[in-house]
């Protein structure tokens, strides 16, 4: 893909539609996630009788019926529906609804009648510095992060990274490496971290969060309030290091794929009741 300096174009490379091959006899981590599946696990498609690597996002319920799913960059999928997802050796749902076009790259994996998932309020952390926990509970969610806010994002190949700066809100662009037609989508969220890799191939889907460190009845919860989902990184400068990455904010998400992020109180409360419509005529 054309690399251009931030300020020109901010043009990012996707990064899925890699090649990948399932794990075997991998143990039970980020990269053979079980069930209750987490957010920021390794997941993997089949298009066109092709593997390629992704990384899932976070837990949602659908406003349709309230049950759970999990999101992930549309183009994980080439934005087809009725893709099977695994991560590693185990199965994690199919791709249920999917976007790749100007103003939206999501996806939703859902369980399917002959395979039953469950999909927790959970995200992977591992590959952080020293003390860094290997997974956070999703405790809130933001409709999207503000300029100048410090970031952290979560993917299968970069795994844990934070301090990455908010830049933009809405400047952020990526398109497929293929030629015309190939898809874009406008209106992402920037994120910055001067003269560092921030994202890799297969890092797409990937959940981008603050993170939140409570005490509760005298034990340490290390928690996370969601705030978007990575879909592609690029460089600020032509030929430099990838240290920008393009994200989905929440609200663009709830609003594309018509869910809800699941938080810990929305699992632990046990309520049935469908998530509320949002209202989604303002852009975040």
């Amino acid at each position: 893909m054309r690399r251009l300096p931030l300020p020109a174009c901010l043009l990012a490379a996707l990064l899925a539609l890699v090649p990948g091959a399932s794990a075997t006899g991998a143990p039970a981590g980020r990269s053979n996630d079980p069930q209750p599946h987490r957010g920021g696990a390794a997941i993997t498609t089949t298009v066109s009788a092709t593997l390629f690597d992704c990384t899932a996002g976070f837990a949602v319920r659908r406003v349709e019926d309230g049950k759970r799913a999990m999101v992930t960059a549309g183009h994980c999928s080439d934005a087809q529906r009725g893709v099977p997802v695994v991560s590693g050796q185990t199965p994690y749902g199919s791709v249920a609804r999917a976007f790749f076009d100007d103003g939206a790259d999501t996806g939703l994996i859902t369980a399917t009648p002959a395979k039953p998932q469950v999909y927790a309020p959970t995200i992977w952390t591992d590959g952080g510095p020293a003390g860094e926990p290997v997974a956070r509970r999703v405790l809130g969610k933001a409709d999207a992060p503000v300029v100048g806010q410090k970031v952290c994002v979560s993917g299968q190949v970069t795994k844990l990274l934070c301090d990455v700066e908010v830049f933009s809100l809405s400047e952020g662009k990526e398109c497929e490496d293929k030629p015309q037609p190939r898809r874009c989508t406008f209106g992402l969220a920037i994120a910055v971290k001067e003269h560092t890799q921030v994202s890799q191939a297969a890092d797409s889907g990937a959940p981008v969060f603050v993170p939140v460190d409570q005490v509760v009845d005298g034990h340490p919860v290390h928690g996370a309030v969601i705030v978007g989902m990575l879909v592609a990184g690029g460089p600020r400068v032509q030929h430099g290091r990838e240290d920008l990455f393009v994200f989905h904010t929440v609200k663009q998400i709830e609003c594309a794929l018509n869910v809800s992020v699941l938080t810990t109180a929305d699992a632990e409360s046990g309520d049935p009741t469908p998530p509320a419509p949002r209202d989604c005529r303002a852009p975040v």
